[in-house]
């Protein structure tokens, strides 16, 4: 509580210096994600500081698997040596309900996303603002569907153009349905000597609740209750069981799909051509195309009779509540998620699916963006204004992952779904009642 008291006197304490001109000659340390996000930010630091010249941004980049353990620490420790963090948006909520954010005051977010501004709110207050978005597509090698004598989906491809009316059409009326995908796997799955040479489909992301939400929430019942701590109901529910079974198929009844892929090895698969179908994100686009695989890229999947939804979600930023530099850290933060020179400056160095709609514009028109795979974020644009989702909203956010993540992976090792799913639940709900208010 007494976290929280600070965090609301801080957030007044930058409204008040927002009016007013920023101190000169301040530091602005920012811990962030090392590799391409780092160079991303440290392009749009310099285009910031070079209109504030008495501002200094000092990044502080961590590998990956490191980040989140830095972070959680660094926060707990109200540690001045941070103003501004990467928020992964799944830990927003228990960031701001332990005190470590500053709320979000006096900034603009008309031109930013809905779903994305939302996905940064905590119990109704801004506590962190969306650097950028994501989106997933049904990546598909067109020459193992040919050899398969199977037709794909309809996708975008080399070769070919595609206006933002064009994507639109194919988006929301020539999706493939989960049970297509099913049955084509199989029919793409080849064997030699008893090993699987090509498999048929998977999943980039091995287990994790961000891609396979969609599976029970397109059948109607989210994954969590409202509260965010009941799972009874919900996870257990008839459609996640339908959702969880399609899964279960992939690699018990079918063996189309491998088990327990690594970061980064779905991707690596298809690319050597290994892999017929891949549903993950448009980040990959840069390394397949690098790869010389011949692919198309088709909207994510729906069951049949089912609603789309498609995962969303990506990085945001927010201020630490132990910050001294409150005001100049929201300024920096307001430059980087809603200015034209700051949003464009970051998507030109990383490409991902921005979440400032005057951006999400100019991919739509601009004939830059015709061409393959540059119309793939015009998919994008058309899943996050129409059937994004994000993930829940809830302090055990990292106890529902763990719970969720070894059910579906103890699924995809023979587990009975309606016992492993049940299992979730109880793990869950109990790790959760230890966090809840």
């Amino acid at each position: 509580m007494k976290l929280i008291k600070t965090a609301i006197v801080a957030s007044v304490m930058a409204s008040m210096l927002a009016g007013t001109a920023l101190a000169q000659d301040k530091t602005l340390n920012m811990i962030v994600i090392e590799g391409g996000d780092t160079v991303a930010m440290q392009a749009v630091a310099d285009a910031y500081t070079a209109a504030n010249p008495g501002i200094t941004i000092n990044l502080q980049p961590y590998p990956f698997a490191q980040f989140f353990q830095v972070a959680e620490l660094r926060l707990r420790s109200a540690d001045t040596g941070i103003d501004l963090v990467y928020v992964d948006a799944p830990l927003l909520a228990a960031y701001a309900s332990r005190g470590f954010l500053s709320p979000i005051e006096g900034v603009d977010t008309s031109t930013l996303v809905t779903s994305a501004l939302d996905a940064g709110k905590y119990e109704g207050t801004q506590f962190a603002l969306p650097i950028n978005n994501s989106a997933q597509v049904l990546f598909y090698n067109k020459k193992l569907f040919e050899a398969a004598g199977i037709t794909p989906p309809e996708g975008l491809t080399a070769g070919e153009t595609a206006t933002q009316a064009d994507v639109d059409t194919l988006a929301s009326t020539k999706r493939w349905t989960w049970e297509q995908v099913g049955d084509a796997a199989q029919k793409l799955t080849v064997s030699d000597g008893g090993r699987i040479t090509t498999y048929g489909f998977t999943v980039e992301q091995f287990g994790e609740l961000y891609q396979l939400q969609p599976l029970g929430e397109s059948l109607g019942t989210d994954v969590i209750g409202a509260d965010g701590y009941t799972a009874a109901g919900y996870l257990d529910s008839a459609a996640w069981i339908k959702g969880a079974t399609f899964w279960a198929n992939l690699y018990n009844e079918w063996n189309v799909s491998p088990k327990s892929l690594g970061y980064g090895e779905a991707a690596q698969l298809f690319g050597n051509g290994q892999l017929a179908m891949m549903a993950g994100g448009t980040w990959n686009l840069p390394g397949l195309t690098a790869s010389g695989v011949d692919y198309g890229v088709a909207p994510f999947p729906y069951f049949e009779g089912g609603k789309v939804l498609t995962p969303t979600g990506s990085w945001y930023v927010g201020v630490n509540a132990a910050s001294t530099n409150q005001a100049e850290a929201l300024d920096f933060a307001q430059f980087l998620t809603t200015s034209e020179e700051g949003t464009k400056v970051w998507f030109d160095s990383l490409q991902q699916l921005p979440t400032y709609t005057p951006l999400l514009d100019t991919i739509s028109t601009d004939p830059a963006f015709d061409a393959f795979p540059q119309n793939v974020f015009r998919m994008g644009v058309f899943d996050s204004l129409n059937t994004a989702k994000a993930r829940p909203i809830t302090a055990a956010y990292g106890q529902l992952q763990d719970a969720f993540r070894t059910a579906f992976v103890d699924i995809a090792n023979g587990v009975p779904v309606a016992d492993a799913l049940a299992s979730a639940v109880q793990k869950f709900e109990a790790a959760a009642a230890r966090v809840a208010p």
